[in-house]
């Protein structure tokens, strides 16, 4: 009897697809602890490098960085097998998921997987404790994967290019955030609690669909990058003024300047806010509130806001007119706060500039803007 086998009993693993040998598929790198497949057209890890070569002094046990871009993976299989990986990239193929098994490579410190068709994260990458950057831009993800919020360890995570309408209020629990990039997707609002990631140096919100921006953004006290431009904001918070260490303010194709520097929008006043200004601006002679009137107007009264016009001391409650003031900031950009009146008649009283921060009249604020902020 033959001692040879027959092949119905030798094992064939099931992913190659076709042809990977030695000679088809160098490594790109001369580093042992490196293996680089980059642009050979690939649909699956070619067989070799999933075993010891002591020829030549591979073993996939000591690989750390792990680069695939430029193939036509559709599915990745093997990955486990790299169990030591810290830098995994797979940019730039065609993955519609990543591989449930991703979650055992619990030293991956960099995932890299930008311009694929991913629309979801795996769960086993809340196994991925030490991740610190994370580079998922140009999928097509429509919301930022929970599973995202679990690597509290995250420095860097950018989302740009994807499908996303909505940022969580949960945020917020990333706070070893340095770099956050949402450029490029579908927002309309970004929530209060960003304010807390107080280590962001860097924020992109470009090229989405934003009208405001929270005032929370002046907590950032870290920040040196705001990339706003192409939303569509008409002004900044004043808190904004609280970034000393901002460097770059980009703020280009939003409506920033021309449509509102000199518009004014006056709401008329209802009987109740008239009756209701003209309580509050002579308190003084009226008897104790709250001994006359119900409790719901003690709380209207209680609302008032106080004219920001200095020659002015009148209030107001939902009436109020519009007006942009520019100041300057850090030396370096002249931006645009909303403020309130209460009425047109308080604009004269109003300078357009901080006269404390700046000596430029109005007119030359326009230009200033066009080339510091839309340029």
């Amino acid at each position: 009897m033959s001692d040879t086998p027959s092949t119905s009993s030798i094992y064939l693993p099931a992913w190659p697809t076709r042809r990977t040998d030695e000679n088809m598929y160098p490594n790109g790198s001369q580093k042992s602890d490196e293996l680089v497949l980059h642009d050979y057209g690939l649909e699956e890890i070619p067989m070799r490098y999933f075993a010891e070569q002591p020829g030549e002094e591979y073993d996939p046990q000591n690989i750390k960085k792990l680069d695939l871009t430029h193939n036509s993976f559709v599915v990745l299989r093997g990955l486990a097998t790299f169990s030591n990986i810290s830098m995994l990239d797979v940019s730039f193929n065609s993955l519609s998921a990543l591989p449930e098994d991703i979650g055992t490579l619990t030293n991956l410190k960099t995932l890299i997987a930008r311009n694929n068709l991913l629309e979801h994260l795996p769960k086993g990458m809340q196994l991925l404790e030490n991740m610190e950057h994370l580079y998922l831009s140009g999928n097509r993800l429509e919301y930022l994967p929970p599973v995202i919020l679990t690597m509290r360890k995250l420095k860097t995570l950018h989302l740009g290019g994807n499908r996303i309408d909505s940022c969580p209020s949960n945020i917020s629990v990333l706070t070893s955030l340095t770099v956050f990039y949402l450029g490029g997707n579908r927002l309309r609002e970004i929530p209060a609690s960003i304010g807390c990631l107080d280590q962001l140096e860097n924020l992109g919100l470009c090229d989405n669909i934003l009208e405001t921006i929270p005032s929370t953004l002046g907590d950032l006290h870290y920040l040196e990058t705001l990339s706003l431009h192409n939303n569509k904001l008409r002004t900044l918070p004043t808190d904004i003024l609280n970034l000393r260490r901002l460097q770059q303010l980009s703020l280009r194709n939003n409506p920033l300047v021309h449509s509102f520097v000199h518009n004014m929008d006056l709401a008329p006043p209802s009987l109740k806010e008239l009756s209701g200004r003209s309580v509050r601006q002579n308190v003084e002679l009226t008897p104790k509130l709250e001994d006359i009137l119900p409790t719901d107007l003690v709380a209207y009264l209680a609302s008032a806001c106080q004219c920001v016009n200095p020659e002015c001391k009148g209030v107001y409650f939902d009436a109020r007119v519009e007006h942009v003031k520019f100041v300057d900031f850090c030396g370096k950009y002249r931006v645009p706060l909303m403020q309130f009146l209460c009425s047109p008649r308080c604009s004269a009283g109003v300078p357009q500039v901080d006269s404390e921060t700046s000596s430029e009249s109005e007119e030359e604020i326009e230009p200033i803007m066009r080339r510091v902020l839309l340029g």
